[in-house]
């Protein structure tokens, strides 16, 4: 009965400070660094979530914050990453790769395949 009871204030202990994680991650400032590793920022919790869904961020992102000491990759920071991919951001990153990214990419495919079409043209022509 005594493990019982310490169980349950361990658990009860650990819920208490996610509560706490959550807490102070929604009230920080952030900042990150871009894919040119150029510092952006300050930023909250919705403008991260916003740089997710479009793709501009991702786990291997580095952010800084206040308590953090030095630059670390966003999957590192606790309970941050939880926050960012909540379940309507994680639909609305879906919505966006299909119909934003795929098409944009599919495009980028059909020029580069033009491209090497019209150069192998010529190069059969000259020989």
């Amino acid at each position: 009965m005594h493990s019982t009871t310490f169980q349950l204030k361990q658990t009860l202990n650990q819920k208490t400070q996610l509560r706490f994680i959550k807490i102070a991650i929604k009230d920080n400032i952030w900042y990150y660094k871009d894919r040119l590793n150029v510092s952006r920022g300050p930023c909250d919790l919705k403008i991260l979530k916003s740089c997710w869904i479009n793709g501009i961020i991702d786990q291997n992102t580095l952010v800084w914050g206040q308590g953090l000491d030095q630059w670390i990759p966003l999957k590192n920071v606790r309970g941050l990453l939880i926050c960012i991919r909540s379940p309507e951001v994680q639909l609305a990153t879906k919505i966006s790769k299909e119909f934003k990214l795929k098409p944009r990419i599919n495009k980028i495919r059909r020029i580069q395949n033009n491209r090497r079409k019209y150069w192998s043209d010529q190069l059969n022509n000259i020989y």
